[in-house]
């Protein structure tokens, strides 16, 4: 989500320092307010990096981006004749909305509200074990065997760093309490586990890294006649907490676990 300058919609200004001008009340209004040719024409989230753009001529002489708290979050001076500054937000940002601030001395020349705060949802989980062209190269036997392909949305405003993929309830392998590990799997690194990073509107597909359907199992089994059940799959991020956490129905159908038909679907509420 971003602000842009529209001349055409209603401004909603509000006074914001003694002298100054002011702010655009709400990410959602999308309004621009100006002080002669002080405007902010842009603002928005790029990766990890907030963009904003001003006019070049602007009489400001400095950059603020005040968090939600009211504590300065960030500060630049401006180079004359420029007209673009970006904020690295990092990923220990506190959600909520920013005052991106252009200044000149005390006074506020123009200023802008900013929503940062991702919301990372689950768009489709699927068993590699039914869908084995779809997992990363190279990957064993086992781990198509008993991993999870799961493609996810960042729909919020901000980044976020995912540090959690768990699984629990009726799955062969719930995820461990005591596992410190992100439970994501690492791919084309030399390391085991990784908390990948997703950007404001991005899509991103992860792989599970803790056998949540392997082959053995002390309280699931896979009958010839079906054993149903629900499992949930949850995430959670650096940034956001708790982000998304979704429930299946799954069936295990054959003689065991290791060549088990095994059957999920979402349960939407």
């Amino acid at each position: 989500m971003s602000y842009r300058s529209s001349p055409r919609r209603r401004s909603v200004l509000t006074t914001i320092a003694t002298g100054g001008l002011v702010a655009v009340g709400g990410c959602a209004s999308r309004e621009s307010s100006e002080s002669g040719a002080g405007a902010l024409s842009d603002v928005r989230v790029e990766g990890t990096e907030l963009v904003v753009e001003y006019e070049s001529e602007t009489s400001a002489t400095g950059l603020a981006v005040i968090a939600p708290s009211g504590e300065a979050f960030a500060e630049r001076a401006l180079t004359p004749g420029a007209s673009l500054e970006t904020i690295p937000l990092g990923m220990s940002y506190p959600p909520g909305t920013y005052t991106v601030q252009l200044v000149d001395a005390d006074r506020v020349v123009a200023a802008v509200e900013q929503l940062l705060r991702p919301d990372v949802v689950i768009r489709e989980l699927k068993l590699a074990r039914n869908h084995p062209d779809e997992m990363y190269e190279g990957a064993a036997s086992l781990t198509i065997t008993g991993e999870v392909i799961v493609d996810l949305e960042n729909v919020g405003t901000g980044p976020e760093k995912l540090t959690k993929l768990q699984f629990d309830g009726d799955v062969p392998q719930p995820t461990l309490d005591e596992l410190s590990e992100s439970g994501i799997a690492a791919v084309d690194k030399p390391v085991t586990y990784t908390e990948p990073v997703i950007g404001s509107g991005e899509r991103r597909t992860i792989y599970s890294r803790t056998l949540p359907f392997g082959p053995r199992s002390e309280d699931i089994t896979c009958t010839p006649e079906g054993t149903s059940g629900r499992f949930g799959v949850s995430l959670t991020g650096e940034v956001g907490g708790k982000l998304a956490e979704q429930e299946y129905n799954v069936t295990y159908q054959g003689e065991n676990l290791s060549e088990c038909q095994i059957t999920i679907e979402r349960i939407d509420t």
